[in-house]
């Protein structure tokens, strides 16, 4: 999550009831956090680093399910960096990533050549290999611009800089070896060869290649994000419509997901369904659709879209039916973007993560409190007392109290008296009542029954005190509450004598 009104920006996982499960802000800015497969094991994956304006300069991360730094990915090459907006792990175990640089091209051969000095913000996509770091394919975008496909560019400059002429924003690898990839600022998908790096063919742009047979549903889109094969063997694809981008006019009057048929017989395109927000969202950037497996009982596969840059994400039917969706920011605050997520994924069931650090316990006032970041398998937590023999503590803990887990952070009443126990600690159950942690050790706090006491007594004895005082000196009482002379705090209705303010 992040935006401008996020204070600790970072990755976040929340369960289906929108409760934290997991976050961190050792990471910094953070984008693109799923679930992944490698080597016969599930990672939960993202990039981190320095946010840009519009991309980033930072690495990749692979945890395990104790969330400890397992991989760590780099672009590969003298002064580049990797990019937020991709991180797919292939089958072949290597990663594509994104690189944005800074590259000076003649652009004598475009109708670009107005661009300052030829200086522009190269696409770069690399696929490298995760367990020696080297790499195994790069594609520059900028090698291909006397392509006729990359003649019009509706970019923009960043930062009053180089001139975003591709804004390469989502690369996927298909079984014959080839790329899928999503050009944002030519309002177009490509699909390139792997072994020789040419454009086979382009959807979408003005050098569309097909013949949309839609009326314009398949090829129309603009500003979009996350283009992924659903089938090849149907020539299926997935993508996200932003249909608008900022500083930029747009006649979309909302972004939606869209699936779309590819004939490559025919050379057309087909579009086949749409999934659009119940808030009627416009996204003006980001944004991602993923398929998730068909449930076992329906045997529907589910449609998950992230809305970018409007903080929310809804759930739909294969054919687009809405059935529920989610914002973690107002509504009514989607256009000024003060929370946003890149892309929000719906991570597997599978998923089960016990974190290398223990469950956290703290008292506050008559409560214990306790959550365990990152945990997964907690169903049970389990208030345990260190009992008292005489004088002496001894470290023979019993059971107090025992709930059932209903969100991120629980807490229980402290029993009383509060000399029962001289502290405390709580153990993390699973469903089938196994231990899997215990907290840290509280410490019980002091008996309040004696000052409470003291506290009705004086607050009594202060309340006599104002009532003869304003029967013999009401205009001394008067000034004296008009100065804040008498005060009581929230602790212990004590009376404070606070200085009156000068003049």
């Amino acid at each position: 999550m992040d935006g401008p009104s996020i204070d600790n920006p970072g990755p976040m996982i929340l369960d289906t009831e929108g409760e934290l499960v997991w976050t961190s802000d050792h990471f910094g800015h953070a984008a693109n956090l799923k679930v992944q497969w490698y080597r016969g094991q599930d990672y939960l994956t993202f990039w981190a680093g320095e946010k840009l304006q519009e991309s980033g300069q930072g690495v990749y991360y692979m945890l395990d399910s104790s969330y400890r730094t397992v991989f760590t990915v780099s672009a590969v090459g003298d002064d580049l960096y990797g990019d937020l907006h991709e991180f797919e792990i292939t089958d072949e175990d290597t990663a594509l990533i994104t690189v944005y640089n800074r590259t000076q091209v003649d652009l004598t051969n475009t109708d670009m050549a107005w661009v300052e000095d030829g200086l522009i913000v190269d696409g770069i996509i690399q696929e490298i290999d995760i367990a020696s770091g080297k790499l195994v394919f790069q594609w520059r975008a900028s090698d291909h611009l006397d392509d006729l496909l990359f003649a019009v560019s509706f970019g923009d400059y960043v930062d009053n800089g180089p001139f975003d002429y591709f804004h390469i924003n989502s690369v996927d690898k298909d079984s014959r070896g080839n790329y899928l990839v999503s050009i944002r600022h030519l309002h177009m998908i490509v699909y390139i060869d792997g072994h020789t790096g040419e454009v086979l063919w382009a959807l979408g742009g003005h050098a569309n290649d097909f013949k949309d047979i839609s009326g314009g549903a398949a090829t129309n889109f603009q500003w979009q994000h996350d283009a992924r094969w659903i089938s090849e063997e149907q020539g299926v694809i997935s993508l996200f419509d932003n249909g608008i981008a900022r500083h930029h006019s747009s006649d979309a009057e909302q972004s939606e997901g869209r699936m779309i048929r590819l004939d490559f017989a025919n050379r057309t395109a087909e579009h086949i369904h749409s999934f659009t927000s119940l808030q009627r969202v416009s996204s003006t950037s980001q944004g991602s659709v993923q398929v998730l497996p068909a449930a076992e009982k329906s045997g529907d596969a589910h449609v998950f879209v992230g809305w970018g840059s409007s903080a929310a994400y809804s759930e739909f039917t294969s054919d687009g039916k809405l059935l529920c969706e989610t914002h973690f920011a107002p509504s009514s605050l989607f256009y000024f973007e003060r929370a946003k997520s890149y892309r929000a994924i719906k991570a597997p069931a599978l998923w089960k993560a016990e974190p290398e650090w223990s469950p956290s316990a703290a008292i506050e006032s008559d409560l214990v409190y306790v959550s365990w970041n990152g945990a997964t398998e907690v169903a049970w937590w389990v208030l345990q007392g260190a009992l008292v023999s005489g004088d002496v503590q001894t470290e023979t803990y019993e059971e107090v109290d025992i709930l059932a887990k209903d969100g991120f952070e629980c807490s229980f009443e402290l029993p009383s008296p509060a000399q029962t126990y001289t502290s405390y600690r709580v153990a993390a159950l699973d469903a089938e009542m196994n231990m899997l942690r215990y907290s840290n050790v509280v410490e019980s706090p002091p008996d309040r029954t004696e000052p409470y006491v003291w506290a009705v007594v004086l607050s009594a004895s202060t309340a006599a005190l104002v009532i003869l005082l304003l029967v013999a000196y009401p205009g001394v009482v008067r000034q004296a509450l008009a100065h804040g002379t008498f005060v009581r705090d929230r602790a212990g209705y004590r009376r404070l004598n606070a200085t009156p303010a000068a003049g």
